[in-house]
């Protein structure tokens, strides 16, 4: 089995568990892919660093269980001796999972392939038949359009706070455990190898968190694993997680792969637009080798970035009102080291300083509804989608709006 092989499951935002599975398959060959709410399970062959270009896709997991919901009985006891028996039934095949995990990460630490860059554009073909004469008279009837107009200059920066790591939705407990084993009969199954500080995180929904709390199921897996496995329970800083979920859905049983979700940009300085979500939209544009693509109201550039990452043989152009805005778009572009794809202009969507079809593609997300809490100026709607047509080639080719 090839280091990065074996069966896995990514957390997924909510609506994104169809673009996750259709990206697993087309990205990294997976196979047996099933989709719940929230999650996507599938097996692949992938090494580490083709694991890690996954787009929409937000904590990635080396699967260890996957069990239908657990029946719900009112006594704590038993339920909590079926959850345990469901976690360590089969003690060999932990030691065979965790070796995949240690090999996993072994192979990652000698192999210079851990960046979220993709070199290969995912579904993306070169459209060698490209007239590049015609689109470089086009960058330069767009360049002469907007020369007069107030364009971000390249030497001013915005100081703006370092990124904090993001997590995933719903309530989490990491137990606290105390060492049972001098008090215990029982011979661990594992080896000095195999021998490992660890912390059980629990998230409990439904039924069964009306009988039993993440941290009372947490503490009683993570006590049976120290009997068990002979490991160390440390809460701060562990060589392995042990994630157990359990919802009237299913119970599932994991190992996260990365410490941070691959939701985090290492590219992105200052976040705007949920970057999962930013992939997604420029996903549905289908951006082809040449093209044009525009986001009149880009605010920090999120879907430019995600799609000249994604998609770079495309030129990219973002226009926003906001001085602030623009500042942080450009910090994150010279963050993403994509300068030479992306250009910024100061400008209203209403008024675009550009030329009519001047684009093959607009994607943008307008910020209108329950998030910007905007009612009035939502009657501008129809004069922007119109600005917007105006300056897309054809009518209403490739509008991804959020």
């Amino acid at each position: 089995m090839a280091a990065g092989g074996g069966r896995y499951f990514c957390t997924a935002g909510r609506g994104l568990e169809p673009f996750l599975a259709r990206e697993v398959r087309a990205r990294l060959g997976a196979t047996e892919v099933d989709c719940v709410s929230g999650k996507v399970f599938f097996s692949t062959e992938a090494e580490p660093g083709e694991l890690r270009k996954l787009k929409s896709g937000e904590r990635l997991f080396l699967l260890l269980k996957k069990h239908t919901p657990l029946a719900v009985s009112r006594n704590k006891g038993k339920m909590l001796h079926e959850i345990k028996s469901l976690v360590i039934e089969e003690p060999k095949y932990w030691l065979d999972v965790i070796s995949i995990w240690r090999n996993f990460h072994g192979s990652e630490g000698k192999k210079d392939d851990v960046s979220q860059e993709n070199p290969l554009p995912l579904k993306r073909k070169s459209e060698e038949e490209t007239n590049i004469a015609t689109k470089r008279q086009k960058t330069e009837q767009v360049r002469e359009t907007v020369s007069e107009k107030c364009q971000v200059k390249a030497g001013e920066r915005c100081v703006v706070p370092e990124r904090k790591s993001d997590q995933d939705c719903g309530t989490e407990s990491k137990t606290s455990l105390e060492d049972p084993s001098k008090s215990s009969g029982e011979k661990p199954i594992a080896n000095e190898q195999l021998s490992f500080s660890f912390r059980v995180s629990c998230r409990c929904s439904g039924a069964i968190a009306k009988i039993l709390t993440s941290q009372e199921i947490g503490r009683a897996i993570g006590i049976v694993l120290m009997k068990q496995c002979g490991w160390r329970a440390d809460l701060r800083d562990p060589d392995l997680e042990i994630f157990v979920h359990l919802n009237d859905i299913h119970s599932v049983v994991g190992i996260p792969l990365f410490r941070l979700p691959l939701a985090n940009r290492e590219y992105i300085k200052t976040a705007g637009l949920r970057s999962t979500i930013a992939w997604a939209m420029a996903s549905l544009a289908e951006i082809s080798a040449g093209a044009f693509v525009l986001d009149p109201m880009c605010g920090l550039g999120t879907i430019l970035l995600e799609a000249a990452k994604e998609w770079p043989e495309a030129c990219y152009w973002g226009a926003d009102i906001s001085d602030s805005q623009l500042e942080g778009a450009d910090v994150n572009i010279r963050t993403a080291g994509l300068m030479d794809k992306i250009e910024l202009l100061r400008a209203s969507v209403k008024a675009l300083p550009l030329p009519s079809e001047s684009f093959d593609t607009v994607i943008s997300d307008i910020p209108f509804g329950k998030k910007f809490k905007i009612t009035k100026d939502i009657q501008l709607l129809p004069d922007i989608l119109q600005e917007m047509e105006r300056a897309q080639c054809g009518r209403w080719k490739n509008l991804p709006t959020g």
